[in-house]
Formats: C-alpha cells, sequence, structure tokens
C-alpha cells in the first residue's frame, strides 16, 4: 500500500496541472508596453548634455557640496545654452579663472529643490514660484536675515516662461531620476533693486516718486504707518506685484508737477480720525490721491499674511498670470478681514485677456483698461509693471 502513495500523488498532481492549464483564459488584445522611466541622475544627463558651458562652471564650483547639504531628493535646474553663456560675457577662460564662490552664486541661481517637472508646471494656470539655492546678505535697512532668491516658470504654447518671459523651448528638457534640466537661451539676472530703488533710478517715475515721499511725510507728521515702507520692502515684508503709473499717466491727470500733487492731497488734510465702519471693520482714512496710488499695489500691505518672519513670496503676478487668471484675480480677498480690528484686504482691480495681453482698470468702474507699457521687471521685492494711466474710482 506505500509504493502505491507516491504514484497516486504524482497522478493527482499531474492531472491538477493538465486542469489548470485547460481553464487558463486565452490573452485578449495586445501587451501594453512598459513604459520605463529615466535610468540616468540629471547629474549623468548634464555631463552628457552639450552645456559645456554650464558643465564646466559647475565641475570648478563647490555646487556638489551645496546640492548635497541641500539635502533634497529632486532637483529642478534651468541651464543656459553655451551661446547664452558667451552672450554674458562667460567664455571658457573667464570660468576657468573665475572664483569658485563667483561660480557658486552664479549657478545656484538656476537650480530649485523641487519637483517641477513638465506635467506639473502644465498644470499649474500661472507661474509656479520654486525657491533656488541661491541666498545673499542684503545691505539694507530693516534686513535681518539671507534674501533667498526665488524663479518662476511656466509653460505658454511650445514656450518655457520664467518670470514672465519667454527663455525657451517647451519639450527639451532631460529629465532624470533624481530631477530634470530645463533649457534657456538667455542667463537671468539677479534683482538688485527693490521696488523704491528702481522708481528712483527710472526718470519716467518721478511724480509716481514725487507722490509716494508727499503722501509720506504727510503721514509721518501725523504719526500713521505709511504704505512706502512696503515698497522699501524689508525681510519681514513678502514680494508682491506694484503696478506703477508713469509720468504720462500724472499728466494726462492733471498732475504737472510735485507742487499738483501736493495742492491735490491737502484737500483731503487734515485726516479725520480713524474710526469703525459699519460693519466694524477699523478704518484708517488715507489721502486723496493715496486712496487712487494704494490700487497699484501696496493696499496689500494689511493682508496678515504677507508679513512676518515666514512671508516670502505673496500675490507676485507676471503679464501671463494677469491673462491666464484674470477673471480668478479681479477683486481677489487675501485677507477675511477681522470684526473690531483690521477690514477685508484685497485687489481692487479688474483684470480682462485683451488680445492675449493684460487690461487693468479698478474694479466696479467704468472707465477704460490700461494696457501695461512695460512689464515682467524683476526686483527684490516683487515684480513691477508700468502703466500709463491712474486708477481712478
Amino acid at each position: 500500500m506505500t509504493s502505491k502513495i507516491p504514484l497516486l500523488l504524482l497522478f493527482l498532481l499531474a492531472f491538477a496541472a493538465c486542469r489548470k492549464q485547460d481553464i487558463e483564459p486565452e490573452p485578449v488584445g495586445e501587451p501594453v508596453p512598459h513604459e520605463s522611466g529615466p535610468d540616468k541622475t540629471w547629474q549623468q544627463q548634464l555631463t552628457a548634455s552639450s552645456y559645456t558651458r554650464f558643465r564646466e562652471a559647475w565641475q570648478r564650483s563647490g555646487m556638489d557640496q551645496k546640492v548635497k547639504q541641500d539635502g533634497a531628493g529632486f532637483h529642478t535646474l534651468i541651464v543656459p545654452t553655451d551661446k547664452a553663456f558667451d552672450e554674458a560675457g562667460w567664455t571658457p577662460e573667464k570660468i576657468k579663472t573665475a572664483e569658485s564662490e563667483v561660480l557658486d552664486e552664479l549657478l545656484s541661481y538656476y537650480i530649485m529643490p523641487a519637483r517641477l517637472l513638465p506635467e506639473n508646471i502644465a498644470a499649474v494656470k500661472g507661474s509656479a514660484p520654486a525657491v533656488t539655492l541661491s541666498s545673499r546678505s542684503l545691505d539694507r535697512e530693516n534686513w535681518y536675515q539671507d534674501y533667498v532668491d526665488f524663479q518662476f516658470l511656466a509653460k505658454s504654447g511650445d514656450n518655457l516662461l520664467v518670470n514672465g518671459i519667454a527663455l525657451g523651448k517647451w519639450g527639451q528638457q532631460l529629465e532624470g531620476t533624481n530631477g530634470v534640466i530645463y533649457s534657456i537661451d538667455h542667463l537671468i539676472s539677479k534683482p538688485q533693486q527693490t521696488m523704491w530703488e528702481y522708481l528712483q533710478s527710472q526718470p519716467r517715475f518721478s511724480l509716481y516718486v514725487d507722490a509716494l515721499l508727499i503722501c509720506d511725510s504727510l503721514y509721518q507728521s501725523a504719526y500713521i504707518p505709511q504704505p512706502l515702507s512696503l515698497l522699501k520692502s524689508a525681510s519681514s515684508f513678502a514680494q508682491f506685484t506694484l503696478f506703477a503709473p508713469n509720468n504720462d499717466a500724472f499728466i494726462k491727470n492733471g498732475f504737472h508737477n510735485a507742487e499738483d500733487i501736493l495742492q491735490y492731497c491737502l484737500r483731503s488734510w487734515p485726516l479725520p480720525p480713524p474710526d469703525y465702519d459699519e460693519n466694524m471693520y477699523y478704518q484708517q482714512p488715507v489721502i486723496s490721491i493715496d486712496s487712487i496710488l494704494m490700487a497699484c499695489g501696496p493696499e496689500v500691505a494689511n493682508a496678515s499674511q504677507l508679513t512676518g518672519t515666514e512671508a516670502r513670496v505673496g500675490p507676485v503676478f507676471f503679464s501671463n498670470d494677469l491673462v491666464w487668471n484674470a477673471t480668478a484675480l479681479s477683486g481677489l480677498e487675501l485677507y477675511a478681514g477681522q470684526p473690531y480690528n483690521s477690514p477685508p484686504v484685497g485687489i481692487s482691480l479688474s483684470f480682462i485677456d485683451n488680445n492675449g495681453q493684460p487690461g487693468i482698470r479698478r474694479i466696479n468702474t467704468n472707465y477704460p483698461y490700461i494696457g501695461l507699457k512695460s512689464a515682467n521687471i524683476r526686483v527684490i521685492n516683487g515684480v513691477v509693471h508700468e502703466i500709463g494711466d491712474l486708477f481712478k474710482r
């Protein structure tokens, strides 16, 4: 009997194998091809790429150590072409003789510890902000910590936009297991001026500068906090958007010089004391012309999330953002307000897409929409757009 048991077991196993084969279904359709991801790191992609200037600068720099110290598992790079380096004066000879610290300062502006894959950027209706590895001390009043540089990336058709400007062709990226490399056709200058410094350096904004100084002086005489501090910026202020009216904007509205502006301001001076409005929000009256200028951007100063040690990037909108998100940005509320305290804070402007260009006017008015005379001017505390008219109520 015992000798028959192994034979019986073999028979049952053979039978089971036959029956299992009989009931297996026939495959339906074609096999689905397996799409494998990248098999190289972004460092390996860079080594094999045509970006020799960037690679040579990287090899002579201390960026490998900087990337390791950062500790991010994924990096996004925007790498200028060799032609871009040459146009900016970064020849092979200059790269070979440059100090490592200088190259660190240059290259760190082009690498971001962020996962900005093509699908991530394309999914954002606007510019995606990303902190870079570039940080620097600013020798300015009210700066108590290092300033960190940002880049803003977006897809527009077949173009890669950086800070609102088309700098490269879309679809030429090199993807790695730990990062992605985008190609750009020009080097990008780091912002060196605040909004206030930029306005002072440009003669076409002299009347706007006069208006701000006059308002600031009047406010200071009454010990009232003035919005000019936001334009001067500080390490506790987030970046934002400024629509700067040029001299033509003031002249068009009857302000030919500083005296005209002063006389208009004095119409509402002295200001009545602050009080609570019908909704029990604490309201500080403003100077007549300041009620117009506040809509240019400084009105966001009272949004609580734009100040403090954690504030870095607030409502920064480039020209493409204003077009793509015209409806959403019109009257956008930034702070809901709190009864018996600060009132709501929002953007008191309306935006339209005017054949691919932004049009802007004061919300709930019927004035013509204003276009941008120049756009996407990067400054330390955000972006400046030039306008040729005032935002009238």
